[in-house]
Parts: structure tokens; sequence; C-alpha cells
């Protein structure tokens, strides 16, 4: 038995008619260090069917020597929470998030976990491509692979990792296309109170990620590709308040950052400036899925949710 070099954390949720395609991409990892992929089943209403894939798979992750783990929640708690249950688990030296409607590239550990190695970075980001296009508004696609491929090439460090993220707009929040130095992510947990949040969670973890990091490293590889048009980001319909709910949650990533700037002057005006106006933009893209994905029937209640969620943001 050997300590698993990297963590690989996947959060499920509703996406068990996906998953099957994204550990076929883990299985294929060429020249990878020794890592564990840990499932945790955040109360998917598909529970039955996941169970059922993981044990195919579980045996064969064993026939190649990689540990897989296998976590359940026994209610939906959102993802920042089925990923703060998965960075809790995690035994390797390094942790990587993915979710199960993407894939990794078939390199995309080795390069990452070498990079490390040789900057020594604690935060190592990669390239992200996009893909599942389809039927999705040319302008957002564009709009959002930009900021996919948005990655610092060089180094940063101490207080440049936080402006070169939320003051500078050197690179992205994303969590995935990202390698992190286990405890590091342990220690923003750490900091990050109990919250129900599926959206804009990246930005609420990063934050602190950056706020601890020593040293990050940016490289012109692809490491990641994620799909568009699957999950709580994409532009369905939505004909339910509990699904509305998740697109809101946005708003308590901004409620946690900025109480905890309250709490610790010291960091200074100009990061608060930028989370407030950070925030504001994720309130900015709710009202446009409201008035694209809401249906009519639901509309002013969906509204007077929205207000009640975002009304620390001014």
């Amino acid at each position: 038995q050997h300590k698993p070099l990297v963590s690989l954390c996947v959060p499920v949720y509703g996406t068990e008619g996906l998953i099957g395609r994204f550990l076929d991409s883990i299985l294929a990892q060429k020249d990878a260090p020794l890592f564990e992929t840990i499932i945790v089943n955040d109360g998917s209403p598909g529970t039955k069917e996941l169970r059922s894939i993981v044990k195919i798979y579980t045996k064969r992750f064993k026939e190649r020597g990689l540990p897989f783990v296998f976590l359940e929640h026994g209610k939906n708690l959102g993802t920042l929470e089925a990923r703060r249950t998965a960075v809790t688990a995690a035994s390797g030296e390094y942790l990587a998030f993915a979710d199960p409607d993407d894939e990794l590239p078939p390199t995309a550990l080795r390069i990452l976990y070498e990079a490390a190695c040789a900057s020594g970075a604690d935060i190592v980001q990669g390239s992200i491509a996009v893909f599942g296009t389809e039927n999705e508004p040319e302008k957002r696609v564009t709009s959002f692979a930009q900021k996919a491929a948005q990655v610092y090439h060089g180094t940063l460090t101490g207080d440049a990792i936080m402006h070169g993220f939320l003051i500078e707009h050197l690179y992205s929040a994303f969590l995935c296309g990202k390698l992190f130095k286990t405890n590091l992510v342990q220690k923003a947990f750490a900091e990050i109170p109990f919250t129900y949040c599926t959206m804009a969670e990246d930005v609420l973890t990063y934050f602190f990620i950056a706020l601890y990091a020593d040293k990050y490293r940016g490289i012109p590889d692809i490491v990641y590709n994620y799909c568009i048009n699957t999950g709580v980001t994409s532009r369905r319909q939505i004909t339910d308040l509990s699904e509305w709910e998740k697109v809101c949650s946005a708003a308590s990533v901004f409620t946690i950052i900025l109480s905890y700037l309250d709490d610790h002057p010291s960091i200074g005006s100009e990061i608060r400036k930028a989370v407030k106006a950070l925030g504001r933009t994720y309130r900015t893209d709710n009202l446009k899925q409201l008035e694209v994905c809401v249906v009519p029937s639901l509309q002013e209640e969906a509204r007077a949710m929205l207000n009640e969620w975002w009304g620390i943001i001014d």
C-alpha cells in the first residue's frame, strides 16, 4: 500500500448518466502519479443508479491499483459541502477538483503534478477547454471559453496571488484545471462556515485558498475539458423554485467573504471593493437567468427570492 500523491475530489448530484464518461477519462490518465479518486454522492436523486455505476468502477480502479473512495451524504448539502467532505477525506499531498459531467485530458494529472514538483508552487493552474456547446448562445460560449482559458503564465507569490485573482484579473478562480497542496485547501475550508451553495462556490473556496497561498504557477497546457451545457450554470429552463434557489445561492458566497473582511480589516479596502464588484457581476447574471430561464408562472416569486438572497450587495 502506497500513499496517493494526488487526491481527485468529485461531487455528484444528478449527473449519473455522465459519470461513466468522466471515470473513463480518469482511467485513461497516462504516466500519472499514484492518485486516488474520491466520489461524494451529495444526496443525488439517482443514488441507486450511481451506486451501481460506482460498484463497476470500483473494480476497474482496483484492477489498476488505483485507490477509489465512495462517500455519501444522507441528503443534498450542495456542491461546497460535498467538496468539503472529499477534501477532509483526501490523503494525497496534492489535490484536484473535478465535476462528473466533465473530462480530464489523458496527460492532465501528470502535467499538473510535474509542474508542481518543478516549481514548488502550492497552486498550479493549467488551461481549460470547453465542449458541449450545442444549442448554447455563441456569445456565452465565447465569453466562457475566454474566461476558462485565462491563466497567468508565470509565477505569483504572496499578496500578488490574491491581487492577481481579484484586482488585476490575471487568471480565473475556477477550481477545476488547478492542482493544490492538500493542506492549503484543508486550511481554506476551515475558514468557511457550513453553507448550502451550488453556485459561485469556486469563488468562495478560492478566496480562502488565495489568502493562505505562498506560490502560484500558471502553465499553458490544457488540463481540463469543461462541458458547458450541463449543470446549474447552463441556461436550461427552470420550472421549480428549489432549482432557482440553487442559482441564488451564489449570494451566500459574498455574504461569507464580506463578513470575513469585516472581521479582518487589515486585508484592505481594495480587496473589499473588488469582492463587492464581483458580487454585483454575479447578481447581474442571476437577473439574466431569471429573465431567460425561469418559467413565467414563477417569475414573481423567483424575483422576490433573488432580492432576499442578494440583500447584502448594494
